[in-house]
């Protein structure tokens, strides 16, 4: 064996040294789940308040709030349109909701009438101040999670909806029971929650653009805490009566940076809401407002 000369050895011995120290930084092995603190009845306390990292809910393929939609249409008529935000929806891969075909032709005639609705069923029912459901009103607003023994809470800013979620196992509430937030049972895998969602009356929508379910609407949520400032949210949603298939959406949760553990303010939206009646154009007068 030829020999090796004291320098050639030393820088052998650097690269060694640096490669074992790069395995250690990139092998997953390395990578250490999240800890987090456990409340008293074994719980991973993920208290406090949350914002999606993108918000929004006017149109779940095209995520954006909808306050800034006049903007867009006057930008659009200037011939400046905005680029496309990715879709929240994760499977089907071409991020579109699997539709029957007469459930895509009604969700059409409701998202054509979004902008110049022309009878009361075109109207979002969040201009009437009416609450969106599960998962919608995850992108509505600021969300805040509380913890007791055997629960978890979500509140959520506006509207004043709130879900309360059980964790002991127990059944879904009968099937002729319907509510705006639905029924939510859950329990923990680890440092995921996941909630199982039924009994919604699906009165409200899953955006302003008309994406709708009925009333057999089965969502799975899974919020996945990754660490103590960050969960990704997954909601799988099952209407055979209105999808081909079940599909998915994603979005990544954020610690909240605005008023954090703050009491929420009151939002009186629904006292004297009337705006909602006077977004109806009347057909025949080119676009007039009726009385």
């Amino acid at each position: 064996m030829p020999s090796m000369s004291k320098s050639t050895i030393r820088s052998a011995g650097t690269t060694a040294v640096f490669l074992l120290l790069l395995s250690s930084v990139t092998s997953p092995r390395a990578q250490q789940p999240w800890t987090p603190r456990l409340l008293a009845d074994g719980q991973p306390d993920v208290q406090g308040d949350w914002d999606p990292e993108r918000s929004g809910t006017f149109d779940l393929t095209d995520p954006r709030a909808g306050g800034a939609r006049l903007d867009e249409v006057v930008n659009e008529l200037k011939g400046n349109a905005r680029a496309k935000n990715p879709s929240r929806i994760v499977d089907p891969p071409d991020g579109k909701i699997p539709y029957r075909p007469e459930a895509a032709a009604h969700q059409r005639v409701l998202a054509d009438h979004a902008d110049t609705p022309t009878a009361p069923e075109h109207i979002d029912p969040q201009a009437r101040c009416l609450p969106g459901g599960v998962p919608r009103e995850m992108f509505h607003s600021q969300v805040r999670i509380l913890q007791s023994p055997g629960y978890v809470y979500i509140l959520y800013a506006q509207n004043h909806v709130f879900r309360v979620i059980p964790l002991d196992g127990g059944p879904h509430l009968g099937p002729g029971a319907k509510l705006w937030m639905g029924d939510s049972r859950g329990h923990w895998e680890g440092t995921t929650l996941v909630v199982d969602v039924t009994n919604q009356n699906s009165k409200g929508r899953l955006d302003m653009v008309g994406n709708f379910a009925s009333d057999n609407l089965h969502v799975v949520e899974r919020f996945t805490f990754v660490d103590a400032n960050t969960f990704v949210y997954r909601a799988t949603l099952d209407d055979p009566m209105v999808y081909t298939r079940p599909w998915t959406i994603e979005s990544k949760f954020l610690r909240g940076k605005r008023g954090q553990g703050q009491e929420y303010w009151e939002d009186a939206c629904h006292e004297g809401e009337r705006s909602a009646d006077a977004m109806i154009l009347a057909p025949a007068a080119g676009g007039s407002h009726t009385p």
